[in-house]
């Protein structure tokens, strides 16, 4: 009697179980390596949008209005009194104008240098040292 196709395994079988079994290892890999959730965020970073040695993009497209507001967000989180303090942007540059007790006046433009689509600071604040201790508690 003759064999029948389901008699004999097929040819080259077990050499495609062995390539897929090393494709999704190596594929498994490399997700844990990205998606780690102590360095990953950095290696992430590393590639940059489109990989490895590109520019990242520029915050230039943020317009004025988010940007003030990333800003009061980010004072808002630094100073006990984010609403003394007038805010305006202007392509990237922030304008800072109000009375601010003497201790807060480098805490207040260093926050706002770090915050996402700041280019440049304009510090216009008034160290008042007439501005009670207890005022900004």
């Amino acid at each position: 009697m003759r064999a029948t196709y389901r008699d004999t395994p097929p040819r080259g079988h077990s050499a495609a179980i062995l390539l897929s079994c090393a494709l999704a290892a190596g594929l498994g890999a490399a997700l844990m390596y990205f998606l780690d959730p102590d360095l990953g965020r950095s290696r992430r970073a590393a590639l940059g949008p489109a990989g490895p040695g590109m520019t990242p993009p520029s915050d230039d497209s943020v317009d004025d209005a988010v940007l003030v507001e990333r800003v009061r967000m980010a004072l808002g989180r630094t100073i006990a009194n984010p609403d003394a303090i007038d805010v305006k942007a202007y392509e990237g540059r922030v304008v800072l104008k109000g009375p601010v007790t003497p201790e807060e006046l480098g805490e207040i433009v260093a926050c706002t240098e770090r915050v996402r689509g700041v280019r440049e600071v304009d510090n216009r604040l008034s160290p008042n040292t007439g501005i009670a201790a207890d005022a900004r508690a």
